[in-house]
């Protein structure tokens, strides 16, 4: 297809580069990986582009990104685009003509999708050119936050000015486009805490030191440290008390959440079989700690940490603490934002209403830390199944969006 081609019909894309990329989209589905085990897409992807274009393709290990360099005067952008591939510890749900080959691994995210999308933009600028430099990073480990931290030396390497990253939104209407200015994801992490004291004959706790009443305590109080946190300064906190629900709070300084993942009380860290005579001796509490920014997701780590230890000496035992999955707030650029929001409105597509950040969080946050960007989020549909659940799948007819969303953003 040359460029005349496609002057005619500029809401759509070639539909011969839709069809290889569904079907490359069912072909990673098929082959799902797990964050940082992403070997065998990485090379689907990489045999598809070099297959299907002439574009650049720089291998950096677990990731890779490929090169559309204009090579025109003064004045060009440098302008990137980034797509996660990883998939998720969750059995395929349902029977699919493309159903996940790995057992209990699969793309409940529609990282597939996004993955397939950025290869069909890629595609789409290798026939039609471009007048800026377009780069399209295919990014690793994504949901446990790993991988944007190693991907993250691209802006540098390259002197990115601007990129821009989309995921799909169940609940959205389908093909609609969502964008927010400032905190598009929060920020969050995962916090152990570990309470170690001694083990004794289940008849004479007095003689061990069981750390299930501090844990107890530690529990009942997070609704209170939720509170303290998402304060800040502010005279009132009114939205836990129309939820209902503890361990949330909204301010208005933002969101502050605390779940609790899990709790294990036993008579030792490395667990063991049920053993009624003897009083436990090890508890881990594990929590996911979310805020609307960073500093407050640092106050409420703190005060949760703080406290866990103050109530581990009160009883006598040992106190440890681990983060794990880290994710930064994702916050966007006030004038990429604008940009995808024309870019919708120019493509003629429904403006989603949108009013809080998302409480999921992204890496994607890493990268507008160090030039400016935009998260946007594409509808999967209003009764779409949602992510992270067995019912998902990524609607194919996004890929085309994407591509658009992308070619208006590249302009």
């Amino acid at each position: 297809m040359d460029a005349s081609t496609f002057s005619r019909d500029p809401q759509r894309i070639d539909p011969d580069i839709i069809e290889k990329t569904v079907e490359l989209r069912h072909k990673l589905h098929e082959n799902a990986e797990l964050s940082c085990k992403e070997s065998n897409t990485r090379r689907m992807l990489i045999e598809f582009l070099r297959g299907n274009t002439s574009l650049e393709i720089c291998e950096m290990g677990a990731w890779f990104y490929a090169a559309y360099r204009n090579g025109t005067g003064a004045g060009k952008r440098r302008i990137a685009f980034r797509a996660d591939m990883d998939a998720l510890p969750i059995d395929e749900g349902y029977s699919l003509a493309y159903s996940s080959l790995r057992r209990g691994v699969s793309h409940k995210c529609g990282h597939d999708g996004h993955s397939a999308g950025l290869a069909a933009f890629a595609l789409f600028i290798d026939c039609h050119g471009c007048e800026n430099d377009v780069f399209f990073l295919f990014q690793h480990a994504e949901e446990n936050g790993v991988g944007a931290a190693e991907c993250e030396k691209l802006i540098e390497i390259e002197k990115i000015d601007e990129i821009y990253a989309y995921h799909n939104m169940p609940g959205f209407p389908l093909r609609s486009v969502a964008v927010h200015n400032g905190t598009a994801a929060c920020a969050s992490t995962g916090l152990v805490l570990k309470l170690t004291g001694v083990n004794s004959h289940a008849s004479q706790p007095e003689n061990g030191r069981n750390p299930a009443f501090a844990l107890a305590s530690l529990i009942g109080e997070i609704p209170l440290l939720v509170r303290i946190a998402a304060k800040d300064g502010a005279e009132h906190c009114g939205r836990e008390s129309e939820t209902g629900t503890p361990g949330f709070a909204m301010s208005p300084n933002g969101i502050v959440m605390c779940t609790v993942i899990g709790c294990e009380i036993g008579s030792s860290e490395k667990g063991g079989t049920e053993a009624f005579g003897t009083s436990a001796g090890f508890g881990r509490l594990m929590l996911t700690v979310r805020a609307q920014d960073e500093r407050r997701l640092d106050l409420l780590t703190a005060l949760l940490s703080d406290r866990a230890k103050l109530l581990a000496e009160e009883h006598g035992l040992a106190f440890a603490r681990e983060e794990r999955d880290p994710f930064p707030e994702t916050r966007n650029d006030d004038g990429c934002a604008g940009k995808v929001r024309d870019a919708a409105a120019r493509l003629g597509l429904e403006a989603a209403k949108w009013d809080e950040p998302f409480r999921s969080s992204e890496d994607f946050g890493r990268y507008t830390k160090l030039t400016r960007g935009a998260l946007f989020y594409i509808g999967s549909g209003e009764s779409h199944a949602p992510l992270h659940t067995a019912g998902y799948d990524f609607p194919d007819e996004l890929i085309e969006t994407a591509c658009l969303m992308f070619r208006e953003l590249a302009r």
